[in-house]
């Protein structure tokens, strides 16, 4: 039977494996495609993202009885107004720029003397050291071999004579192909990129149609990643596009209010270039900062526009765009970073602005194609391990304070009954499962149980959770009695159950695992309570349960039984047959399902105030029927 387990398992490793590499090989082959054909698909990928950004103007516009043909023509139009306007804006401000710049000269060459002044200053001590440096790197180089004759006594003939080529120049002709040239390439770009986003507009329906047939006609899936990859890359440029011109506009505002030249092309480049993320508004900032340094005659200017700038992106990372954005890009922020370098690699500047569309698009296949679960998993946000999971690890890693963090978070967050639920009691399962199949060792055991029951004791009830009343007052007869079925797990469940019957004002006992099942059946019967409850975390729940239910239900036959198997994955209605039939009332898999099977009497006994309770009732009833002496 374990040879056949383990070639089981050898199997399913070497399917996940073949699996996985066959991924790895076809991300590696589109990698080779996507660098290789950069020069057709950079301007398709412009157009897909462009037509994202413009497709919700044209179903609008469709609305409103609009043709599509038309729509899609007023879309394209004005978009290619819009920027055709900011490029020429950028240009006019950059060229009255460049006819300022000679005024500016003067005022940089004083601060670069005012710097350099002072001989014992930072400057120029770097300076005297990169000489020095220099010096003794070019000795280091020269030939030092005895014999060698001096350069004064070398032949004229050896010596080496400098030629200087002077070209002729340059004719209109050539002059104007090299500005052709230079602009022919950028302009071919924009006119695919446009051709391309009016035939992605006016015939989106037939485009995705032939997507879905050539990915194998998996309609379900396939509709999932256009849905959500189209849904979240056209959220993404909108919003960025608000957060950007809301950056951009505050910019140009105080730029020019501190007297900057040219604030109008500082804060269109502030909005263009803060689509790179994180480093893009600092490419933006420098040049106004250098503009500063240029005009200014001291310093103040230059420490104003440094804090325009950081008090805009303190207040648009962190208000701005947590409120437009709502749901994230599904991104983690590792992701972001790695997927700019990438696309940078990839394509170059393009791929730089590009990098956050086109990843999104690869999380999205991720989560909805197994065969790209990796690209989820590396690039996602959302957490890759459940709870229940991240918990056994930090305790497998002997990291009790970790596990302490993460135990008190998910109680603030989701109380202390769904901590025992969701997350404790499937740890102990696993523990458990790996223990039986020796891949838990003896220490580590030992470990993973005191660290439960030191947990147990520092986590308390939350306000909520406790009944009302003095909870130092005495609960009266025991009505529950806890037994665990076998080992030390049991007993640990067997506690958050106490836990929570006795917030619940119940009156109950643990029988831990020190007691022996026969000492159990005499303690049972001298406590004489309502109901027992046998604590079975699998595997071989049932099969413990049941010997004691045996044992227990000849001494007792009107005794309410209650078998409690913890979170039981396999044949429950089996389990629960055999249990029955071994003698036990009823059977439980949650702390919820046995606090409802609680019997009434026990109840009852948990809403009747005790002694204590009557006492101090009664004390101070007379404390306020006697008469006042003020």
């Amino acid at each position: 039977m374990q040879s056949g387990l383990r070639r089981s398992f050898s199997s399913s490793i070497s399917k996940r494996s073949g699996s996985q590499l066959t991924a790895m090989v076809t991300f590696v082959v589109v990698t080779g495609i996507l660098y290789f054909g950069r020069d057709v698909l950079i301007p398709l990928a412009l157009s897909v993202l462009l037509s994202f950004l413009l497709a919700p103007g044209v179903r609008h516009l469709e609305r409103r009885k609009v043709h599509r043909a038309a729509a899609t023509t007023i879309m394209v139009a004005m978009s290619c107004c819009v920027m055709a306007g900011v490029v020429w804006l950028a240009v006019a401000q950059f060229l009255n720029l460049a006819a300022s710049l000679p005024e500016y000269k003067k005022n940089i060459q004083s601060k670069v003397a005012a710097l350099r002044s002072d001989p014992d200053g930072s400057l120029n001590k770097a300076r005297r050291t990169i000489e020095e440096i220099s010096t003794e790197m070019a000795k280091d180089a020269a030939p030092a071999k005895k014999g060698q004759p001096s350069p004064r006594l070398q032949a004229p003939s050896d010596r080496a004579v400098p030629v200087t080529i002077e070209e002729g120049p340059t004719s209109a002709f050539e002059f104007l192909r090299e500005v052709t040239t230079l602009l022919l390439v950028p302009l071919a770009i924009a006119g695919a990129v446009i051709l391309f986003t009016f035939i992605i507009l006016l015939r989106r329906e037939d485009l995705r149609d032939r997507l879905i047939r050539l990915t194998g006609g998996q309609l379900s899936v396939t509709t999932d990643v256009f849905e959500e990859a189209a849904d979240r890359v056209s959220r993404y440029l909108r919003v960025q596009l608000i957060v950007n011109v809301s950056y951009g506009v505050p910019v140009g505002i105080a730029l020019y209010a501190l007297g900057i030249p040219n604030a109008l092309l500082w804060g269109l480049l502030a909005t263009a270039l803060r689509f790179i993320p994180y480093i893009g508004a600092w490419i933006a900032a420098a040049m106004p900062i250098a503009l500063a340094f240029a005009i200014s005659d001291g310093w103040s200017l230059v420490l104003w526009t440094v804090a325009v700038f950081l008090v805009l992106e303190l207040v648009s990372n962190n208000i701005v765009e947590p409120w437009l954005y709502g749901a994230s890009t599904g991104m983690s922020a590792i992701a972001v970073i790695a997927a700019a370098i990438f696309w940078t690699w990839l394509w170059g500047a393009v791929g730089l602005l590009l990098a956050v569309p086109l990843t999104v698009c690869l999380v999205v296949m991720g989560r909805h194609i197994p065969q790209f679960a990796f690209l989820s998993i590396m690039l996602g946000d959302q957490p890759v391990l459940s709870p229940q999971d991240r918990f056994y690890q930090r305790l497998l890693a002997r990291d009790q304070e970790e596990a302490a963090e993460l135990a008190e978070a998910y109680v603030a967050e989701h109380g202390l009954e769904a901590f025992y639920e969701n997350v404790l009691i499937p740890v102990l399962s696993l523990a458990e499962q790996d223990r039986h199949n020796d891949a838990l060792s003896d220490e580590r055991t030992r470990f993973l149980f005191d660290s439960m029951r030191t947990l147990l004791d520092n986590l308390s009830e939350r306000p909520g959770d406790a009944q009302p009343g003095p909870s130092d007052a005495p609960l009266g007869p025991i009505s529950v009695c806890i037994v665990p079925a076998r080992d030390e797990a049991d007993e640990i469940v067997g506690i958050m159950l106490l836990r929570r019957l006795t917030a619940r004002r119940v009156a109950a006992e643990l029988l831990t695992t020190d007691v022996l099942k026969s000492e159990v059946i005499e303690r049972v019967a001298e406590l004489a309570p309502e109901a027992v409850y046998v604590s079975a975390l699998p595997p071989a729940a049932v099969l413990h349960a049941s010997f004691f239910c045996k044992r227990l239900r000849p001494r007792f036959p009107d005794l309410k039984i209650v078998v409690a198997l913890w979170h039981a994955d396999g044949d429950m209605p089996k389990g629960r047959d055999r249990l029955i039939a071994a003698g036990a009332s009823d059977v439980v898999a949650t702390l919820k399902d046995a606090i409802e099977k609680l019997p009434p009497a026990a109840l009852v006994t948990a809403m009747q105030p005790s002694d204590a309770q009557l006492a101090a009732a009664a004390g101070e009833n007379r404390t306020s029927s006697a008469p006042s002496t003020t």
